[in-house]
């Protein structure tokens, strides 16, 4: 007991929702209803003798699990084991518990070491007859949530059998209200600043040509940002994970999908279906358990070994000058003994390069493959248009913020380094961004773009032709499109030496349809760099390793 002659004791203040927990003014910081939970603890604790030392707001926090509520274990903490109060109050049970055994054990420790759970709102008798009342409160509780939750489950699910979107809308759309006969009804609609790189993201990636992680990179620079947040205003960067969800999403289709179930929703597609269609082969193509890492080549994913049937994967190993070399070997060699050799990159990219020779791509397959490229030109300009206009908006608005840097720059109290720092990130950013659009305004004339189409169209019969003026991107394109694996066997001798394809076997059958859409984006993509120059000797060929970290890659002369 206090000094003062008043029973210690803290209370408890929770509400379900975060939207609950904003709608106080600035002088009721939890919101109106942890406010009025407040003021019904602060006069039963006058009116009971109870001195109130701490206080624990849970704002938009549910009541089903003890273990989702920070603000409830750190109280339970202190009464367990600072062991400093006598009495919890709360403004009624259900804002502790819905949980009826939760309840019970929590009421059992309380009652071992002499403490009360008190409610502003329900009897808090002690003894059987007490224990009875709580037992019946906590299990209606219980049932309340329970009935709520169901209820609620049944209306969302009518509601997108009917083509509604339940819940928040997804990245492209935004929440609105509107009036449908007569009714205001919540649904979504078109966000007209972060749709269009919903659909630039699909044709980006639908080319093949963009790994997710350079496709987050390049659409970041441009300007997406997630919607703006209490806790980010400006909004965040899209990540990796939620770029690949949205690729996957059918949401941006029209359709509205829930518990498991898909229904045609009312709001506007993003993207066709022909799109979607084709970035989900690109999505299966690329799902071949290979990653993005520290070195990247773009025969990753394809190789496997012929004598275990475990894939090939690249490694790298520096020699006593500390140069770089590149090797393909076996997944099996440490863990199951495969005795294939290692081989080096240039080797095994020079015998890809001849079994490309025995490859054959029919007239037919030509002449669709043609017809297309006019499609695929213009959805190359329309995303170039797109970007362009993108990474104009998010330079215009990196200048608006260095503007208001350097109006804070010399004001009184505000921190100069930290500013200085900001305006530095903000340099950087731009850099980016200015050179995103050198890139993508840098392209051919109209004249020079169809010459080129012309003769890599000419190749096309012949793809080892084509594959020989790719660079490593888009020869890892044309190889996945042409095959679904490659297996490769060596002989028995080692060292191999760059570019030794003797003893070298490669094997993989053609795919039988190959996808004529992104074979069509390929030789656009093409176009607008420079064709591959032809090696003035075998042995100087260097292997086309993409580098992802500080080091330079060497291949041994």
């Amino acid at each position: 007991m206090a000094e003062s002659g008043l029973r210690r004791a803290v209370a408890y203040y929770r509400v379900s929702t975060t939207r609950q927990a904003q709608t106080g003014t600035g002088a009721e910081k939890y919101g109106d209803s942890i406010a009025t939970q407040q003021a019904a603890c602060h006069r039963y604790a006058a009116e009971h003798g109870l001195e109130l030392v701490a206080e624990y707001p849970e704002p938009g926090a549910s009541c089903t699990a003890i273990d989702r509520r920070p603000k409830f274990r750190e109280l339970l903490e202190r009464v367990l084991h600072r062991r400093d109060v006598e009495a919890v109050v709360v403004y009624a049970r259900s804002r502790a518990f819905r949980n009826a055994y939760e309840a019970m054990v929590t009421r059992e420790e309380f009652r071992k070491l002499g403490v009360e759970l008190l409610s502003t709102q329900e009897p808090s008798e002690v003894g059987p007859e007490g224990d009875l009342v709580t037992l019946i409160l906590d299990g209606v509780n219980e049932y309340q949530s329970l009935k709520l939750g169901a209820d609620v489950s049944f209306k969302m699910a009518a509601k997108a059998a009917r083509g509604g979107t339940p819940g928040w809308a997804k990245l492209g759309y935004r929440n609105v209200r509107m009036r449908v006969d007569g009714r205001i009804m919540a649904t979504i609609e078109i966000d007209s600043e972060r749709a269009p790189f919903i659909d630039t993201a699909f044709r980006l990636f639908a080319t093949g040509q963009f790994s997710i992680n350079r496709l987050q990179r390049a659409l970041t620079i441009a300007g997406l940002r997630t919607r703006p947040t209490r806790s980010h205003p400006a909004g965040t960067a899209i990540s990796i994970s939620h770029l690949a969800t949205v690729l996957r999403d059918r949401t941006y289709l029209g359709y509205v999908q829930w518990c498991g179930k898909e229904y045609p929703g009312r709001h506007p597609a993003l993207v066709d279906a022909e799109l979607f269609d084709r970035v989900q082969r690109v999505l299966a193509d690329r799902g071949r358990g290979t990653r993005e890492c520290k070195w990247d080549h773009y025969l990753k994913g394809l190789l496997w070994c012929r004598r275990c049937s475990r894939r090939m994967i690249l490694e790298g190993a520096r020699s006593h000058s500390g140069r770089l070399y590149f090797y393909f070997r076996c997944a099996g060699m440490h863990r199951h003994g495969c005795d294939l050799p290692r081989i080096p990159v240039a080797a095994v990219e020079a015998a890809v390069e001849l079994h490309f020779a025995a490859v054959r791509i029919g007239p037919g397959e030509c002449t669709e493959t043609a017809y297309l490229i006019a499609g695929a030109l213009a959805d190359r300009r329309r995303v170039l248009d797109v970007l362009r206009k993108q990474l104009g908006s998010e330079l215009a608005r990196l200048d608006r913020l260095e503007d208001q840097y350097l109006e804070l720059l010399g004001s009184p109290g505000w921190p100069t380094e930290k500013l200085t720092e900001r305006l530095q990130r903000l340099e950087i950013e731009r850099d980016n961004v200015n050179r995103q659009l050198a890139a993508v305004k840098d392209c051919p004339t109209d004249q020079t773009l169809h010459e080129r189409i012309g003769d890599l169209l000419g190749r096309l019969t012949r793809p080892h032709q084509l594959f020989a003026q790719l660079s490593g991107e888009l020869r890892k394109t044309l190889t996945t499109l042409c095959f679904d694996k490659l297996v490769i066997d060596a002989a028995d001798r080692a060292p191999y030496q760059p570019m030794d394809t003797s003893g070298l076997h490669v094997e993989g059958a053609r795919r039988p349809l190959i996808d004529r859409h992104a074979l069509a984006d390929l030789i656009v993509a093409a176009t607008e760099t420079p064709p591959r120059a032809p090696h003035q000797s075998r042995c100087q060929s260097e292997p086309s390793i993409e580098l992802h970290s500080k080091h330079q890659a060497s291949t041994p002369r």
